[in-house]
């Protein structure tokens, strides 16, 4: 037998032996455990770029950046160097108990020369769960030392996402995030989306005078403003389907936050380092946050790492409460040094290769190219705000009615758009985009081009049913 083809049938075997593996030992979130225990799973085994290659070889334009995260594209050596250089030197060390490592210091004090004036003060975390079980602390924690303790309510909007453990999830607005671990945590009180396709108070801007930042008002009004101690939300929703505030948004949500002295949280995990074209998509607004939290692209995926940023005011009624006060509150891998040495390269290459400009001077096109989408007779509506978009799709544009969800017409799309090699994902009735901050002209006409196929082949099935 030649030696290539042994060589094949051991490659296969070896795939083989990996499928089931998976299948009997490795729990995959956010999927079936019965479709994935069936049909197995993707195996990914190298990227370079914007692309990534299968255990079988083909290779895929990651259109979401694996998770919204792998911002500088995958394979950078610099990054590897560096993760391998401080593994050699200090594997690792807490930040806890009153240690420090010079990673650690280092970016914490990067981290506050990009945010927004005035946030300073960097808590970190293993990613963005996390660094949103935090905020809930954090909270909590100030209002009571600074003699409020019932202001422990947290605001949030509906189907927003924050991540899934069990606090952060609380947060989360999504329904099925909550269908089968309720109860949720009961101080979460929720207000409409900024969603001007669908209005949740049947208003259209800008008629609407920002009717849906005013339900806050109502809110507080109604629950008290003794109760309320923040209000979370993302500079854009991401998984819940790439909502762009309207102007003026943030400013009003900021001004009735001041008004009734509550605490504004911005989730930038999956809008931070350069996403929106600016370091923080909030700096896209006038507004400055209490708190900011951040995960993902702060190592473009090399390691994992999230944290909170602290609005002065904040950290400074932590020190005001004097040295008997312990902050009883971190996690074992806080500040990793590993960690932070990769998201320290991966901020060199970001600012290197002005990567933060570039997305700011790529989102004109790539919003001009997701929009001509816009015409395919499935698609309701193309959001698209720096270097992230959504496809809305539904059965009838006139009447905006979304398809029943056991048509599964988005999943349908993603798996019609992976066979022709481009990595999106599905979200309820969307496709959601969001390539690497690399990705060139050329890679943007092909994911356009790939979900257009795609859009344009599950609504030939469709049709073929009525």
């Amino acid at each position: 037998m030649p030696a290539a083809t042994m060589s094949l049938m051991a490659t296969r075997s070896g795939t083989d032996s990996l499928d089931r593996l998976d299948r009997a030992h490795l729990v995959h979130g956010f999927g079936s455990p019965a479709v994935t225990g069936a049909e197995g799973t993707l195996r990914l085994v190298r990227g370079k770029g914007a692309y990534v290659w299968d255990s079988e070889g083909r290779r895929y334009l990651d259109g979401l950046s694996s998770l919204w995260n792998v911002a500088v594209g995958h394979g950078r050596p610099e990054i590897a160097r560096a993760v391998a250089a401080q593994t050699r030197a200090l594997a690792y060390a807490p930040t806890l108990l009153g240690f420090s490592t010079e990673p650690a210091i280092r970016l914490a004090a990067r981290l506050a020369r990009l945010a927004p004036k005035g946030l300073s003060h960097v808590m970190f975390t293993s990613g963005g769960s996390e660094s949103n079980e935090s905020v809930i602390r954090l909270v909590r924690l100030y209002w009571r030392l600074r003699g409020r303790a019932e202001k422990i309510g947290i605001v949030a909007l509906r189907n927003a996402y924050h991540g899934t453990s069990s606090g952060a999830a609380s947060l989360t607005g999504l329904v099925g995030f909550h269908r089968y671990y309720e109860p949720q945590m009961p101080e979460v009180s929720r207000i409409p989306r900024p969603y001007c396709y669908r209005c949740e108070l049947g208003k259209t801007f800008p008629s609407c005078a920002l009717a849906c930042a005013d339900e806050l008002e109502a809110l507080i009004a109604r629950e008290g403003a003794e109760r309320i101690g923040a209000v979370i939300a993302e500079p854009v929703q991401g998984v819940g389907g790439v909502v762009v505030p309207p102007p003026g948004w943030f400013e009003r949500i900021r001004t009735i936050c001041d008004r009734h002295e509550v605490l504004l949280v911005v989730d930038e995990v999956i809008t931070g380092f350069g996403r929106l074209g600016k370091a923080f998509g909030i700096q896209r607004s006038k507004v400055t946050p209490d708190l900011l939290v951040f995960a993902k692209a702060v190592t473009s995926g090399y390691q994992p790492l999230g944290g909170v940023i602290l609005h002065d005011r904040v950290w400074q009624t932590l020190v005001d409460a004097g040295p008997e006060f312990i902050l009883h509150h971190g996690y074992t891998y806080s500040g990793h040094p590993v960690a932070c040495a990769a998201a320290l390269a991966n901020l060199d290459i970001i600012e290197r290769e002005d990567l933060i400009g570039e997305a700011r001077r790529k989102a004109p096109y790539f919003k001009r190219r997701m929009e001509s989408l816009a015409a395919l007779p499935i698609v309701g509506e193309v959001r698209a705000v720096g270097l992230m978009a959504a496809v809305e799709l539904v059965q009838d544009k006139a009447a905006r009615e979304p398809f029943p969800a056991d048509e599964k017409v988005a999943s349908r799309v993603r798996a019609a758009a992976l066979g022709r090699g481009v990595i999106l994902r599905p979200g309820a009735d969307m496709i959601v985009i969001c390539p690497p901050l690399i990705v060139t002209r050329e890679q943007i006409d092909v994911i356009v081009r790939v979900l257009g196929e795609a859009i344009a082949e599950v609504a030939q099935e469709l049709a073929k049913r009525t």
